[in-house]
């Protein structure tokens, strides 16, 4: 797929009375799905605006905006190599990127950007703070990445999951509304859920996931655990037994799938990805997870009981600062990634059989997730960008 070029230029939405935005961001779901959730309220509020992705060529991208046709920008911008013998490729793609968007504002009149997080999100958006054009940004997790550092300084809002202090930001343009999640993500009833999944409605069901793009370490010490006969014995046994939707991401479906037909348990259902997480979260009464701020904005808002494996290898550990907010709250229990799949299969079962004998312990940390979950973000981000839109047109 081509970067940074539409297959047909837009004509000024403005011009003809349309407010005209750019979302900028991409590469994970934990940026993009806060995005179309945005999208969703925006759209309703302002049915005639048009909105244009600054997003990256990953398939996930494809995926999820592949749909929006020419509206769809998978930009050239590569994230900051730490090889230094990389930095020509990346001066390159990010001087191609903001070239673009520069020449874009310059014949377009954009209402506001939303940088939606992460290393695409930074050429609109330096482009448009350069011309005066309003910027705001979604910093979801509990602690700020590089590339928000960065978009901070252009930014004339930023809103939070959680409160947040970023060093040279005015704490007043700092506004902790929760992560913006898609009103469709809420309503669908246990009944429903199983349903829609192919479930066992008389069996308690645990969710495997390492959120849109897998995790390695989580897959492979769920696959160590499951071999274990005594481990799918006390599933069965339980007061209620249990069934498991594992979400493997597509790198170690097959593998993940292998594992499961081997076994003589029929109760493991193996799939790559959800588009309906409403049913996944719906069916849930236990999850083990990461801990990305999507994830964790998820599993609160929709009261689901979670032990959080963060990703280990982030040097700043933002994974686990999202994980000790639920923890604190509550609503999860944290288990550090080890990285051997035995040494982790070997803790997870610890507490899993733990929790499958506690149902009011359960109950407690479904309660806390409840009480702390929050489900207007993405209105209140819709309605900053109205605003935002109004004065642009002098309204």
């Amino acid at each position: 797929m081509p970067s940074d070029v539409q297959s047909d230029s837009p004509r000024d939405a403005a011009a003809d009375g349309q407010a005209l935005f750019i979302f900028a961001g991409g590469g994970t779901g934990g940026h993009l799905y806060p995005g179309m959730a945005i999208a969703e309220e925006l759209k309703a509020l302002s049915p005639t605006c048009e909105i244009f992705w600054a997003a990256t060529p990953r398939l996930l991208d494809q995926r999820i905006l592949g749909s929006q046709g020419s509206h769809y920008v998978p930009q050239a911008v590569e994230p900051f190599p730490k090889k230094i013998w990389r930095w020509p490729s990346f001066f390159s793609s990010w001087n191609s990127s903001c070239r673009y968007w520069d020449e874009f504002l310059a014949s377009h009149r954009v209402s506001a950007v939303l940088a939606l997080g992460g290393y695409a999100a930074a050429p609109a958006a330096r482009a448009a703070s350069r011309r005066k054009i309003p910027v705001a940004l979604l910093n979801p997790d509990a602690k700020v990445g590089l590339a928000n550092r960065y978009l901070a300084r252009h930014a004339a809002i930023i809103f939070s999951q959680w409160p947040l202090k970023i060093r040279g930001t005015a704490d007043e343009i700092i506004c902790p509304v929760g992560v913006p999640l898609r009103g469709s993500l809420f309503g669908r009833s246990r009944a429903q859920s199983l349903e829609a999944l192919a479930l066992d409605p008389t069996r308690q069901t645990l969710i495997i996931t390492g959120a849109s793009l897998g995790a390695a370490t989580i897959n492979a010490a769920w696959c160590h655990l499951m071999a274990d006969a005594g481990f799918r014995a006390a599933l069965d046994s339980a007061a209620r037994p249990w069934q498991i939707l594992h979400l493997t991401g597509g790198q170690d479906f097959r593998r993940v799938q292998s594992a499961s037909a081997a076994l003589p348990w029929p109760h493991w259902k193996v799939i790559d990805y959800s588009d309906d997480m409403a049913s996944v979260w719906g069916a849930a009464d236990l999850a083990v997870s990461r801990a990305g701020a999507g994830s964790c904005a998820e599993l609160e808002a929709c009261g689901v009981p979670a032990i959080l494996l963060p990703y280990p290898y982030h040097r700043d550990r933002h994974q686990h600062a999202n994980a000790e907010r639920l923890v604190n709250h509550g609503a999860a229990i944290m288990l550090e990634d080890k990285l051997d799949p035995a040494v982790n299969a070997t803790r997870i079962k610890a507490v899993i059989l733990d929790l499958l004998g506690d149902e009011p312990r359960r109950n407690a940390m479904q309660a806390a997730a409840l009480a702390n979950g929050k489900t207007d973000a993405a209105r209140e981000v819709a309605r900053w960008l109205c605003r935002a839109a109004d004065r642009s047109a002098g309204l």
